[in-house]
């Protein structure tokens, strides 16, 4: 993509030992309130409760768990949409919590997002070009006004989109398109990390596919970091080089895909696996399938200990008083329970 800023590629040899972005114990509560006029807090929403973990240039991250778990908080958080209650977001070294707007808009430059929703993330009154120059509106500095038109029908044609489509509105296009332009939008400011949240979710099987080919091809040839968030494991491997584990605000276990998948030590995780459909009958009868009881506990008061101990088959009295500590087993891979798993030989 020519642009007046030529995007920065990332070398395999690049030193990313300092990590693009440094989360540290991240904690996210909404208060819980009493009353119409005269309203009493009574109480806090725990959504994001601890979170800690590192993203390096280039890499992709996966944050995974159920519905509610604090996946999309973590996000917006980290973005500063949402103001952190505590902690730190470290990215290139500078701790962006607490930034006012004027520094936010100039780190957010470098801090794109995808937005779930394909069809409400877009504004449905404007053009493809318009949505997609719209970025440029702010930050005038990046592109003059007579090359945008061009710029646009690049990052168009980039994303797999036909550039004589730039004058058609959102509701003229599928659900995958529209994560396209989504895309597209992010890409227009050339940064260097994209928090993607669910963004296939929404959208039938076989686009999921075209969408995240799309975002590894723009990986591979831009060297963007990105902050991937599913709920969908299979989707999740297939992209992400780490995997996070998240369970009612705190990552249960985090590492790369054979840590996770295939030697995870946390029943959560395990939990998580065996729910995701196999291919053949033949393998999905030699799986064990393993089934939750009970609900996730509410997170305005999760359970004393282990927050997975209300559901889990190896709880022991120690499960009830103490918290897990997160730490590290070996390598990249951490996990928080004093009863992991035992990792098959």
């Amino acid at each position: 993509m020519s642009a007046t800023q030529p995007v920065e590629i990332i070398s395999p040899e690049a030193d990313n030992s300092v990590p693009l972005l440094e989360v540290r114990n991240l904690v996210k509560y909404f208060p819980l309130t009493r009353g119409i006029l005269f309203k009493k807090k009574i109480g806090d929403v725990k959504a994001v409760d601890g979170v800690s973990f590192t993203l390096r240039a280039g890499e992709t991250l996966g944050l995974v768990g159920e519905s509610g778990c604090g996946k999309s908080t973590t996000a917006r958080t980290i973005l500063g949409l949402e103001k952190a209650t505590s902690g730190e977001v470290i990215f290139e070294g500078r701790n962006i919590v607490g930034l006012g707007k004027e520094e936010m808009r100039e780190i957010r430059r470098d801090m794109q997002v995808v937005f779930q929703d394909p069809y409400s993330s877009l504004n449905p009154r404007m053009t493809v070009a318009s949505i997609v120059a719209e970025p440029w509106r702010i930050h005038d500095d990046l592109v003059p006004k007579n090359k945008q038109r061009s710029q646009v029908l690049e990052l168009l044609e980039l994303v797999g989109l036909n550039p004589n489509h730039a004058n058609r509105f959102p509701h003229q296009f599928s659900g995958g398109q529209r994560q396209r332009i989504g895309v597209a939008r992010a890409l227009a400011l050339q940064p260097k990390l994209i928090v993607a949240d669910e963004p296939v979710s929404a959208l039938d099987v076989s686009v999921q596919a075209q969408v995240v080919n799309l975002l590894e091809d723009l990986q591979a040839e831009m060297g963007i970091a990105y902050l991937f968030i599913a709920h969908d494991l299979s989707v999740v491997r297939q992209i992400c080089d780490r995997t996070a584990v998240m369970y009612l605000g705190k990552i249960v276990e985090m590492g790369e895909e054979l840590d996770v998948y295939q030697n995870n030590r946390h029943p959560y995780t395990s939990a998580l696996l065996s729910a995701v459909p196999v291919p053949s009958a033949d393998q999905s009868h030699r799986r064990t399938r393993i089934r939750l009881e009970g609900d996730v506990p509410s997170p305005s008061n999760p359970p004393s200990g282990c927050r997975f101990r209300t559901r889990c088959w190896k709880a022991t009295e120690i499960c009830k008083t103490t918290e897990p500590a997160f730490e590290n087993v070996g390598g990249e891979h951490f996990m928080a329970c004093h009863h992991p798993e035992e990792v098959a030989v």
